[in-house]
């Protein structure tokens, strides 16, 4: 198990090559982010216990003074007694707390990643909110020099008043959905200081841009193999296989005999008396459905690691699939959609009267409706993509 050990560092020495903008970004947020800091110290915590639990039992100090009739005499009589398991019991706690030590570490890797991937999908929330806010603005300001137009136009006689409030209507739709976008990024961003260990993230949104990050699909094509060796919770239902074996191990040797050692000293009628005590605890009956209840954890975290592993890969299939129709998709949107002569083209014929306003209105949110399908299949696509991309 070994071998398994610092996954994450190995997959970041792995992508440097492709760092981003975006990357930066991340990598910045996930360093800030006070989620791993309290893994650690709450996994520190509970080591520590566990190694508490593997020491000696305290001394016993016993002490008795008896008060004898008449002229017999007072007794005294002072014991120290140590007890101890079975030798062999103390080496295999200290083995079964090395591996669920490095469970717990797999753990805190596996809950970087989740962590990482929050954040990865966060800023994608984020480019996406920026990019419908900035085409609803542009939209906005359109609509504002068409309002301000007609109403000139209404003012010197040659466009009626209907058509002028309807500019104006639109204007006001427009900008509505343009403040709630405001509001949707705003807490967004308020979402990302959290994360980002409640650092201002101004420089960071400034980084960050736009777009997305580019993620060819070829690098997430499913492998299980490839979840064995990197995907840390799998790592850690293994070692967890490791430490209930230990956990065996422990309830086997800890049916064997304990002892208990100690020193006497007792007074009476002048006389004194120096000795030691020996007892033997015999546990073998009391500890014999631990051990069978040992085993069963074994057993139980043996399929708990094989279903992890299997719920790991079937949900990378599915996104990888979903992915690839996604991809199809924006292929035949992109063909279109990119082409931004059409509003160009509508506003040239609005203005040499080929059209009048509402249809031009139907056939500018046609467009604007067509773009923002684009957007969302886009968003949806990169979003697939960033939870494929768990392990980089």
């Amino acid at each position: 198990m070994k071998r398994r050990i610092s996954l994450i560092l190995s997959f970041t020495c792995a992508i440097i090559s492709f760092a981003s903008d975006f990357d930066e970004v991340l990598n910045t947020v996930v360093k800030n982010n006070l989620t791993q800091r309290y893994s650690t110290l709450s996994d520190e915590a509970k080591i520590e216990g566990l190694k508490g639990e593997n020491q000696l039992e305290a001394p016993e100090l016993g002490f008795d003074h008896v008060w004898g009739a008449g002229s017999v005499g007072n007794k005294l009589s002072l014991s120290l007694s140590q007890s101890f398991d079975w030798p062999g019991v103390y080496a295999a706690r200290r083995k079964a707390i090395e591996t669920s030590s490095t469970a717990m570490q797999y753990l805190r890797e596996a809950t970087l990643l989740d962590t990482r991937m929050e954040a990865r999908l966060l800023l994608i929330d984020l480019i996406y909110t920026k990019q419908r806010i900035n085409i609803v603005s542009d939209m906005a300001d359109g609509m504002a020099t068409l309002a301000d137009n007609y109403k000139k136009a209404m003012e010197d006689g040659s466009e009626t008043r209907l058509d002028y409030n309807k500019a104006v209507i639109e204007k006001i739709s427009v900008d509505k959905e343009l403040e709630t976008l405001r509001v949707e990024y705003e807490g967004q961003v308020a979402s990302l200081e959290v994360m980002n260990g409640g650092k201002d993230v101004a420089a960071l949104l400034d980084k960050l841009g736009t777009d997305y990050p580019e993620l060819p699909m070829s690098a997430f094509v499913p492998d299980i193999n490839m979840l064995r060796e990197r995907d840390p919770e799998y790592a850690a239902a293994m070692a967890s296989v490791d430490a209930a074996a230990s956990v065996v191990r422990v309830e086997r040797l800890s049916r064997y005999p304990g002892f208990s050692l100690g020193y006497n000293y007792e007074y009476e009628m002048g006389d004194i008396f120096n000795g030691f005590s020996f007892s033997v605890t015999l546990p073998f009956l009391s500890r014999k459905h631990k051990v069978k209840a040992a085993t069963f954890e074994m057993e139980a975290a043996k399929v708990d690691a094989e279903m992890k592993l299997t719920a790991r890969a079937s949900e990378f299939n599915s996104l990888y699939r979903q992915a690839q129709v996604l991809r199809r998709f924006l292929d035949r949107y992109e063909e279109v959609v990119k082409d931004d002569s059409n509003l160009k083209l509508l506003r040239k014929a609005l203005d040499g009267g080929q059209i009048n306003f509402l249809t031009y209105l139907q056939e500018v949110n046609f467009f604007l409706s067509a773009h923002k399908d684009y957007l969302d299949t886009l968003y949806q696509y990169h979003q697939t993509l960033g939870r494929l991309s768990r392990y980089n």
